[in-house]
């Protein structure tokens, strides 16, 4: 993070200093700060370099032996204003966090210039880093904002947000700490503002100062109680995810405590250390959860012809839709696997779902459509019988075909399959309509003429939990 400058140090004691010829001084200007970058290089006029000779120019801190002053001058030849966030952009190491904390000091000096009890002019305490009135001895100190940065966790996965103004890049639920709050209270409040998550188990992490807003940052981490459905509030927030270790995209630089919280949780694939983050005692076995979809359209499909297990690929339709589907899913942001039926159009539905949202495909051949038997390929218009038969199903196939007893058995052990090999994770089925039909009764209780009118749409997607 920025304030790691080891072996350097800061030393930001209160100390009556002059500036000798050597001694950098930070000059701001409209938010900005003389300084030269160089290949990411960051160096600041000395004393001798600069123009005004320092005037008025106030001890701020040392970095190892090198003193660092506030002060103003007009120019300096070789250097140039920048804004902190080009700084922040294009430097590193311990000048970027001498810049930081100079830039914080400056801000509450600039703020500071008047009492705020009687309008005179402040002076310089003589024995602390303080600022005094002359005329009623109000006296201030610098000013810090405690706000906190949360890691929050469900199954898995943290959730990564982007705010709508500002940075622009991968972030965590962030906000200030108000009046009469603990910071526990404030993680709890700015998570359910910004995403409509409670949360559990809080645990602290590490803190950081952040002079660039006068902050002292504290993260923390914690989980999602109940519910993990994200209901972001988009006057804040660009957008906010349930994101897996493998799929996090971290910030450009390593300055941030946010940027190594969610480090953290990629390099550790999600299992955090137990002496950072130890489970809640009380904690509630996770849910399993399994989505149900049907795939893409087929030329079969468009046809209305009865397809079971003749394979056949997707239409240009159906491709949309399956991207459709990963949008959806994306969203969603909680499927750690997708299973698939291995006829090639819930195949191909599955790959385009796996390519957006960055997870394995496994075959099960347990998920492939139900066998029609004589009625495969046939037009479902033109076989007024197929409807009628579907009663007798239950038992019996015509010509071969596959019974709903066969049918059930293979569906219901593949659920039973899921709910032991991936308890407490999300998994997506790609299969077909007859397969949804037979899941449907896995989950709910069906009449015999519910089930025989049950129908899934292409790329129609129902959730149940375990």
């Amino acid at each position: 993070m920025i304030q790691d400058i080891a072996p350097s140090r800061l030393n930001n004691s209160w100390q009556t200093k002059q500036p000798q010829p050597d001694s950098f001084m930070m000059c701001f200007h409209d938010g900005k700060l003389l300084a030269a970058v160089t290949d990411g290089g960051l160096r600041f006029p000395r004393l001798r370099e600069i123009n005004g000779q320092g005037k008025a120019a106030v001890y701020l801190f040392s970095v190892d032996d090198e003193d660092f002053f506030l002060t103003e001058t007009d120019e300096a030849d070789g250097y140039a204003y920048y804004s902190m966030r080009e700084l922040r952009d294009r430097c590193a190491g311990k000048y970027l966090y001498a810049a930081f904390t100079a830039f914080h000091l400056h801000l509450w000096y600039a703020d500071n210039r008047y009492c705020g009890i009687c309008r005179a002019e402040m002076q310089h305490d003589a024995a602390e880093r303080a600022l005094v009135c002359p005329e009623c001895g109000h006296k201030v100190y610098p000013r810090i904002n405690p706000a906190v940065i949360v890691g929050v966790i469900s199954r898995g996965r943290i959730l990564i947000t982007r705010y709508r103004r500002g940075y622009a890049h991968n972030a965590l639920v962030a906000g200030f700490t108000e009046i009469g709050e603990t910071l526990e209270e404030t993680v709890a409040r700015e998570v359910m503002e910004e995403t409509g998550l409670r949360v559990r188990n809080i645990r602290y992490y590490k803190s950081q100062p952040w002079g660039m807003a006068q902050d002292i940052l504290m993260g923390f981490f914690c989980e999602a109680d109940g519910d993990d459905t994200i209901r972001m509030d988009d006057s804040e927030l660009k957008s906010a995810v349930w994101c897996r270790p493998n799929a996090i995209e971290l910030q450009p630089q390593q300055h941030s405590l946010t940027n190594e919280m969610m480090q953290l949780f990629r390099d550790t694939n999600g299992h955090l250390p137990p002496e950072l983050f130890p489970p809640a005692p009380d904690a509630p076995p996770e849910k399993t959860r399994i989505y149900f979809t049907r795939h893409g359209e087929t030329t079969m499909n468009a046809e209305n012809h009865v397809s079971g297990i003749t394979d056949c690929a997707l239409t240009e339709n159906g491709i949309m839709q399956a991207e459709q589907l990963a949008e959806i899913c994306a969203a969603q942001g909680d499927i750690d696997l997708i299973l698939c039926s291995p006829l090639k159009r819930a195949h191909r539905t599955a790959e385009i779902v796996a390519a957006k949202l960055r997870v394995p495909v496994m075959t099960d051949e347990r998920l492939r459509e139900w066998d029609y038997g004589s009625y495969e390929d046939q037009p479902r218009d033109a076989a007024p019988e197929f409807q009628a038969a579907k009663r007798e199903f239950g038992v019996r196939m015509k010509d071969g075909g596959e019974s709903l007893l066969q049918l059930a058995h293979r569906v219901y052990c593949c659920i039973d399959d899921i709910r032991k090999q991936y308890a407490g994770m999300t998994v997506l089925c790609v299969c077909h309509g007859g397969v949804c039909r037979a899941a449907e009764t896995y989950f709910k209780d069906m009449t015999t003429d519910a089930f025989s009118h049950f129908f899934m749409g292409n790329c129609e997607l129902r959730r149940y939990e375990i």
